[in-house]
């Protein structure tokens, strides 16, 4: 998963703060755009035969979403000021069309992406951090890149056809939990801010 880090032209990257030394119970989360159930449906039918040419590690469809700041761990302690911090996050109506598939050679994965302008999800991530980096959390300063993580270990892009373009209306943004389990990483809806 890449996290999105600030998009702003011209604006160089913030002082970073002393990190965090997690001490007790930690929390691995991130803010992400979580799809409802008819979204995710229409997700996995559109994108099904391309993530099985692409020979990699599918991720199953329950944890399809995108990522709008990556936080890692952090102390559980520290959980109700980020709820806080999501929850003074200004309010604004979401669309994304993904409709172009991609590629991300270090981490060896295959995902879907919006061609058009994502202006818009771009300026939410950097309210987040906005809000969330006064905490002490360091904002990740890599280059915003809209995307939804259709499989892992994948060797190169396969030459599969554009998708079918999918609407995504976002009705709000979430605060997501990713918790080990013994069949790997899974996903878990903390928060819902409606924006």
């Amino acid at each position: 998963m890449t996290a999105p880090g600030d998009p702003t032209p011209g604006r160089g990257p913030a002082p970073r703060p002393a990190p965090r030394t997690a001490r007790g119970p930690t929390r691995r989360l991130f803010f992400a755009l979580w799809p409802d159930a008819d979204t995710r449906a229409g997700l996995a039918a559109a994108t099904r035969k391309a993530v099985r040419r692409s020979g990699g590690r599918p991720v199953p469809p329950d944890n399809f979403h995108v990522t709008l700041a990556f936080l890692g761990n952090q102390p559980a302690a520290l959980f109700e000021d980020i709820v806080l911090a999501g929850a003074a996050v200004p309010e604004r109506p979401l669309e994304l069309v993904l409709d172009r598939f991609g590629y991300f050679d270090r981490p060896r994965v295959f995902w879907l992406g919006a061609g058009g302008a994502t202006a818009e999800l771009a300026r939410l991530a950097v309210e987040i951090w906005d809000h969330v980096e006064p905490l002490g959390i360091a904002r990740d300063t890599r280059a915003f890149k809209a995307h939804l993580t259709l499989a892992r270990k994948v060797a190169r892009l396969p030459e599969v056809p554009p998708p079918a373009p999918v609407v995504w209306r976002a009705s709000g943004f979430s605060l997501i939990e990713s918790v080990t389990a013994q069949e790997g990483a899974r996903y878990r809806v903390a928060r819902t801010f409606p924006h």
